[in-house]
């Protein structure tokens, strides 16, 4: 397979680490420029997050980058301004590329929260980390009607074109607003349900803003409203000894290849909390033939372990509490619980 090597210093260890994507011929031009990549990459990570060009083999080029802050307020009724925007926005133009089928993904998607709604009478909800629009779309096109929020103005600017290109946006309106201030963009009691998914509650690190976000859901939510948190299953995560995760990897003959990996560096907060640093590497092939721009995005999760997420639920007054997963899938924990009626 193709071996990506990254030799990557964290702190006061030395670490060398392999990315693998099955490949039959360790000769190909690809294989070939990634190999180069791979012994070129070390030095740009040592270097940080200044701009930096790497050789590649055979003449190709890749650009090493780091995206800032884009400052657009799409739909917002306020400036939004938090520590991840800068990680999100320079995503948000292949933050799709998270997912490889997105039909079948809405889909499933679709299906689980209509479970989880089972029995609450929810009608209108609140994506509360809209991303893209992964669960935004897969919620309207069921039928509920929803608030799409996420504090990067690049990710909801793309939240709001891919409801038009799936023709929810009847469905599906999209603004700035942020876990902590959600309270003043919206009236209590405003919304059935609220949703954050792809472990985006661990963008807050420490315990007053966790509870902080955890009540601001119990105010919007009416009596007998539901509450549906992703999060990663950090509780295995911190038992393994890799630190390095491929996210996406798209070679197919004819269209433009992309590399997708995140190289994870574990630290303590100021509070004792346990916290993680996702450097996000991606390698992109489609803008000019033959020449690969390599950015590198940088944002910190709290490991916010089930115990504590659960804790703190209890603490803002939720009640009948359930960590699920699904399909068995390592990378999330569901966490479901319900505002007493």
């Amino acid at each position: 397979g193709i071996v990506f090597g990254i030799e990557h210093e964290c702190r006061d260890s030395h670490i060398l680490v392999s990315l693998l994507h099955l490949s039959p011929d360790r000769t190909a031009p690809t294989f070939k420029m990634l190999r180069n990549l791979s012994r070129s990459a070390s030095r740009a990570i040592r270097r940080g997050p200044n701009a930096a060009v790497l050789s590649a083999s055979k003449g190709r080029t890749i650009q090493t980058t780091v995206a800032p802050n884009q400052g657009a307020t799409f739909g917002a009724t306020r400036k939004v301004d938090v520590d991840s925007n800068d990680y999100y926005n320079g995503l948000s133009q292949h933050y799709h590329m998270f997912q490889r089928d997105w039909d079948a993904m809405m889909t499933k998607e679709g299906k689980n929260f209509q479970k989880y709604f089972e029995g609450h009478d929810v009608k209108k909800v609140l994506d509360a980390s809209c991303g893209t629009g992964e669960q935004s779309i897969a919620l309207g096109k069921v039928g509920y009607d929803v608030v799409a929020t996420d504090p990067s103005a690049g990710l909801v600017d793309q939240c709001s074109q891919n409801a038009k290109k799936f023709d929810v946006e009847k469905n599906v309106r999209s603004q700035q607003s942020d876990f902590l201030n959600l309270n003043k963009d919206f009236a209590p009691n405003s919304f059935d349900a609220i949703v954050t998914k792809g472990s985006s509650l661990p963008h807050l690190h420490t315990d007053a803003d966790l509870l902080q976000a955890c009540q601001n859901f119990h105010t919007l939510l009416r009596p007998g409203g539901v509450v549906n948190i992703g999060v990663r299953d950090y509780d295995y995560f911190i038992r393994q000894s890799q630190q390095i995760y491929a996210r996406q990897v798209r070679m197919e003959a004819g269209k433009p290849e992309h590399l997708m990996f995140d190289v994870w560096e574990w630290h303590k907060g100021k509070e004792g909390q346990q916290l993680v640093n996702f450097n996000t590497f991606h390698v992109n092939g489609e803008e000019i033939p033959g020449e690969y721009k390599t950015s590198k995005f940088v944002t910190t999760f709290r490991a916010l372990f089930q115990s504590e997420l659960v804790g703190i639920l209890e603490k803002a007054g939720f009640t009948d509490i359930k960590v699920s997963k699904i399909d068995g899938w390592l990378w999330e924990n569901v966490y479901s619980a319900t505002k007493p009626k």
